[in-house]
């Protein structure tokens, strides 16, 4: 059977843990023999190589040693959890409010931009009016120039056709009075 007795099975490092500190003794300064007396079974082979397991382990620095700090107690974890909670919402709503002042300010340069695209539009028709008008004013004024021009045009041809039949009436005037000259 070597290093089985009946119905004990191998022998675990975790008896031999359990031996040495039944012991009292450093894993150093003890024997394979002496820790099999106090487990009641298991090889001697089995034994030692666990030993070594525990001296090896006594030898590795204290960060390989497998020490873990101890569970933070839970009122600390959560007054901890609470003051990041708190941070954290407070941080959330500086943001926020940050934001929303940005948005408001965002609409209120949108809406100064909209009220002014909205005045300038309708300074631009009733510029627009104004244009067509003036427009309209110099169309007509500039009909009533043509019509004076044709109105005028008839007035010179009218004047100098009775200017020629004056020419003419004086001709025949001169002809039918005597000259100065003439002793009659």
């Amino acid at each position: 059977m070597g290093e089985q007795s009946a119905g004990q099975g191998r022998v675990t490092l975790e008896e031999v843990r359990v031996a040495v500190d039944l012991m009292g003794v450093d894993p150093r300064k003890t024997n394979a023999i002496a820790i099999r007396d106090v487990i009641g079974h298991g090889g001697p082979n089995t034994i030692q190589k666990h030993l070594e397991s525990l001296r090896r382990e006594l030898a590795a620095p204290e960060k390989e040693n497998g020490t873990a700090a101890p569970e933070a107690p839970k009122e600390l974890m959560q007054s901890i959890w609470a003051a990041a909670w708190t941070e954290a919402s407070r941080q959330h709503a500086v943001a926020l409010n940050k934001a929303l002042a940005r948005a408001e300010a965002a609409d209120h340069q949108l809406q100064v931009a909209s009220d002014d695209l909205s005045a300038l539009a309708e300074a631009l028709e009733r510029t627009e009016a104004e244009r067509d008008q003036v427009k309209a004013d110099l169309d007509a004024a500039l009909e009533r120039a043509r019509a004076a021009e044709v109105a005028l045009d008839a007035e010179r041809q009218a004047i100098a056709m009775q200017k020629a039949i004056l020419d003419d009436l004086m001709e025949r005037f001169r002809a039918i009075l005597p000259t100065p000259t003439d002793p009659a």
